[in-house]
């Protein structure tokens, strides 16, 4: 049983579509993401694609100054392989080794094997196919930008998300939720929605744990999920 909130970080200054619908309140946002975190003692687990390496090196840093957790956000599984070789370089600049990965759809099951995906331990995606040796961390709830997409307000949003964990805790399943920051910056700017949803986790007893300490915890000795 565990919440992870996973925020995927894919902000670029010149992405036009995404600024023209979300705006451009990303690095604010994930600078009061940071403030929270601290504030409640909860580490998040960051996934960051290649072009938010690329234009924000020192945003990884940042994260990982604070004690969170930071992996790669495969935003194209279909071309994992060369996308993949790039990530590595990427996460080499801040001297950084990424362990896990995650993608916003079902991996491709007529993917082509390569030598790098070895290296991963972990993905989380939603339920579907899954390359073998990886453990996997489905994601059910519903991403934030996608239900915005579909026309959901926030309550909505937080609503659903608040009520999947109760339900996840009366399971003793684990949730993953997936947030943006640049969405955030559009509907949750305060972070109130957030704040609402970490409340009840903690309200219900469910850990707030990064899927690398959960990986961790299913390969050690005596666990039986090792």
């Amino acid at each position: 049983m565990y919440f992870c909130l996973r925020v995927d970080l894919d902000y670029v200054p010149w992405d036009t579509p995404d600024a023209g619908e979300f705006g451009h309140g990303e690095p604010a946002v994930l600078l009061r993401l940071l403030e929270v975190a601290k504030a409640t003692g909860y580490r998040f687990h960051f996934f960051a694609s290649n072009r938010f390496l690329r234009a924000f090196p020192a945003g990884g840093d940042t994260i990982l100054g604070d004690g969170h957790d930071l992996d790669w956000l495969c935003k194209y599984p279909e071309q994992a392989e060369e996308r993949y070789l790039a990530s590595r370089e990427l996460f080499d600049s801040i001297k950084h080794v990424a362990v896990g990965l995650a993608t916003r759809e079902v991996w491709p099951s007529d993917y082509a094997p390569f030598p790098g995906l070895a290296e991963n331990r972990f993905l989380s995606s939603p339920a579907g196919f899954v390359p073998p040796g990886l453990i996997h961390f489905p994601v059910e709830a519903r991403a934030a930008r996608e239900a915005m997409r579909a026309g959901m307000n926030v309550r909505a949003w937080t609503d659903a998300s608040k009520r999947q964990l109760r339900e996840s805790g009366s399971r003793r399943k684990g949730t993953t939720l997936v947030v943006r920051p640049q969405v955030l910056a559009r509907y949750d700017p305060k972070l109130n929605h957030i704040r609402e949803i970490l409340d009840i986790a903690s309200a219900v007893g469910i850990p707030v744990k990064t899927l690398r300490e959960l990986t961790k915890e299913s390969e050690e000795p005596g666990n039986p999920t090792a």
